[in-house]
């Protein structure tokens, strides 16, 4: 939990450098109070300062200067505000340096084989003994240069100083758990963890990417490639890293990981589905402590879906295994936080009762969060500003609350199942796309074995089969013709402007032409694109303004996501069960109330929100937003669209209402 910030001149300046850089971590001051440092570089050396916020410990100990005593021609500033879970860690002071000054670094993260990667630093000859990731990080690259991002296991995003090569380089992990943003042009290069960090800066661009609002607007999606919505804001994608040869400034920007699948639907092998559960299972049980930190009080999100209940099940299993007298309890090492939505006073306690019988399995408390729209009224601008970009989803609000109850609970950590529903194929868009191509390869048997095996009622089934001839359809009409069918089946398109749609066509033909044609490609779409990254991103925002950390075991993994993304879409899904996989790996640890039920079904909350709030979110709707839409045809036609996303579950209009916060907080 950090905030980075740093200013690399490489044209004129019009202001000393240390005045940006200072301004880019006051932006971003909930991401951590316990300590801030800056270090700036110029042609005689350089030299490390305080602030306010700076641990007093260091101050003395590291002769660091007063914050206004800056060398006027410093040519880089890096700066780092720390926010620990731990008070009692040791924590380096960062920027961090070794080699009498010859590698610098600014982190943010865990990096979750540390002590591995501490024996082979040791192995390759450095005296290191250390347990500060920054450190570790850095005497890695000192090693092992570029390819230490093949090395680093975990959630992170750094900068680091090579003095020896006179180069800058960066990275952030593979699925973007942590932030990283940044901006340039001709005289500067500037990096912050959040875009708020940069987005005052004298040399940044104060205008709005349209193409990012028609993403938003059109396709739900956020943050779909580097440009952010920011026009002078990019974002270091995940899985990437960047080098800027100095003085030149030149920038290389490389994808470091990336995922990749097939579509092959090969024949079931029963041998071949153990061996993967296996797999699965050992893959699973070594995470499990990874995530888990001695004496940091741990709670697991926790619903009925079977991926939230994976590592609470074979934490309970491990325990069990412990043939000493000093076995712990259950609920010593960890507890369990349910969160719920409600649209009125009136609470699901048929759903909280399911959870209370989980949470007596597992030996745990169970903490309830619940979510109204009075938590929703009054945190509406401040979540809206927190979050930086628009959002699509009004359960960020459910976990922004269930952050506020944790912290109240006294709660370090908070673990998340973002990404399991894609790893384990949970959802029911999954088994739409694994029937259709089942279609498709003219596997006909095994079609009809998961449609009459899907256990559900009737009417999903009729449901099911509605939107497989949709598909069919769809994907028997030209390509020229899939556009105009989209629009006239979506109302939405009456209330954005037609020459903002036409200009930016080419975003929904794109996203057209790259529509996943296989169940392996949906989930790989899924996990990489901006259905998870903006969980990642929301997660982070809330996270880091409570104080409280969120980990994501299941994006942590690259090995894990490498190999259930590749795995055949025939072990996934069978016999009309979705999450094949992980219910055969976890076979013998869950109990069986759990495994009984044969589809997942996932969580549709009813909310009334926009209903109860259409007066007051109606404000939100002004002339500003021309450029994208016809305000005037949206309040005339208000409570038609409140009502019109209430019934059909569909979201266009929070787009809208988010967008007009978005823009009178960032844009005035």
């Amino acid at each position: 939990m950090s905030a980075l910030g740093g200013v690399l001149l490489t044209g004129k300046a019009d202001n000393p450098i240390s005045d940006y850089v200072y301004q880019i971590l006051d932006k971003q001051p909930h991401r951590g109070d316990q300590d801030e440092g800056y270090t700036f570089f110029h042609d005689q050396g350089n030299s490390s300062h305080f602030r306010e916020s700076t641990n007093r410990n260091f101050i003395q100990k590291l002769e660091l200067k007063e914050k206004n005593n800056v060398s006027p021609d410093s040519w880089f500033g890096m700066g780092h505000r720390l926010g620990t879970i731990n008070p009692k860690n040791n924590f380096s002071h960062q920027p961090f340096q070794i080699s009498n000054g010859d590698y610098w670094i600014v982190f943010d993260g865990e990096i979750l084989n540390a002590n591995q990667l501490a024996k082979n630093i040791r192995d390759a000859g450095l005296d290191f003994d250390s347990e500060d990731y920054a450190e570790i990080v850095l005497n890695a690259y000192k090693i092992w240069k570029e390819k230490i991002l093949s090395k680093l296991e975990g959630s992170f995003s750094f900068v680091i100083y090579d003095r020896t090569e006179n180069k800058v380089f960066g990275a952030r992990d593979p699925f973007g758990i942590r932030p990283f943003y940044y901006c340039q042009n001709e005289n500067y290069f500037a990096f912050a963890s959040e875009p708020k960090g940069l987005i005052s800066l004298p040399f940044v661009s104060k205008k709005i990417s349209k193409s990012a609002v028609y993403d938003y607007l059109i396709l739900g999606q956020t943050e779909t490639n580097s440009q952010s919505i920011f026009r002078g804001i990019s974002e270091l994608l995940p899985g990437t890293g960047f080098s800027i040869l100095l003085p030149k400034g030149t920038i290389k920007i490389w994808s470091y990981f990336h995922l990749t699948t097939d579509s092959k639907v090969e024949r079931y092998s029963r041998n071949k589905v153990s061996t993967l559960a296996h797999r699965l299972r050992k893959s699973l049980i070594s995470s499990v402590n990874e995530h888990l930190t001695p004496g940091l009080k741990t709670a697991y999100h926790i619903d009925s879906s079977l991926e939230t209940l994976a590592f609470p099940y074979l934490l309970k299993e491990s325990i069990h295994e412990i043939k000493s007298k000093e076995k712990p309890m259950s609920s010593e090492i960890y507890s369990g936080i349910f969160r719920e939505l409600v649209s009125d006073d009136s609470v699901n306690n048929v759903s909280f009762e399911k959870s209370k019988k989980i949470a007596k399995d597992l030996e745990i408390e169970m903490v309830r969060s619940i979510c109204s729209y009075d938590d929703f009224r009054e945190n509406i601008k401040k979540v809206c500003y927190l979050q930086d970009t628009p959002f699509s989803s009004l359960e960020v609000f459910s976990q922004f609350k269930m952050l506020e109850v944790a912290k109240a609970n006294n709660f370090k950590v908070i673990i998340e199942e973002t990404g399991g529903n894609q790893l384990f194929s949970t959802l029911s868009s999954h088994f739409e796309q694994f029937t259709d191509d089942l279609v498709g390869l003219r596997q006909y048997s095994m079609f009809f074995d998961n449609f009459f095996n899907y256990q559900s009622n009737e009417l999903s089934r009729w449901k099911l089969l509605q939107n497989l001839g949709k598909r069919w359809l769809f994907k028997g009409t030209a390509n020229d013709l899939k556009e105009t069918l989209i629009k006239t089946n979506q109302e939405e398109f009456q209330y954005i402007k037609v020459d903002f749609v036409d200009r930016y066509s080419k975003n929904l033909e794109e996203n057209i032409n790259n529509s996943p044609i296989s169940l392996n490609q949906l989930l790989l779409k899924e996990i990489s694109g901006s259905l998870v990254k903006e969980k990642l991103r929301t997660s982070d925002r809330n996270s880091q303004y409570h104080k409280i950390e969120i980990r994501h075991p299941f994006v942590s993994d690259r090995e894990l996501a490498e190999s259930m993304i590749k795995s055949s879409a025939v072990y996934k899904i069978r016999s009309g069960v979705s999450g094949n996989l992980l219910r055969k790996a976890m076979r013998g640890v869950y109990p069986e109330f759990l495994l009984k039920n044969g589809v997942y079904k996932e969580s549709k909350l009813e909310l009334n929100w926009l209903l109860d709030a259409k007066d007051d979110l109606k404000e939100f709707i002004t002339n500003d937003l021309d450029d994208f839409i016809d305000s005037r045809k949206v309040k005339r036609d208000w409570d038609r669209l409140v009502l019109m996303s209430n019934s059909q579950n569909n979201d266009f209009l929070w787009r809208i209402v988010n967008l007009g916060i978005w823009r009178n907080s960032f844009f005035g």
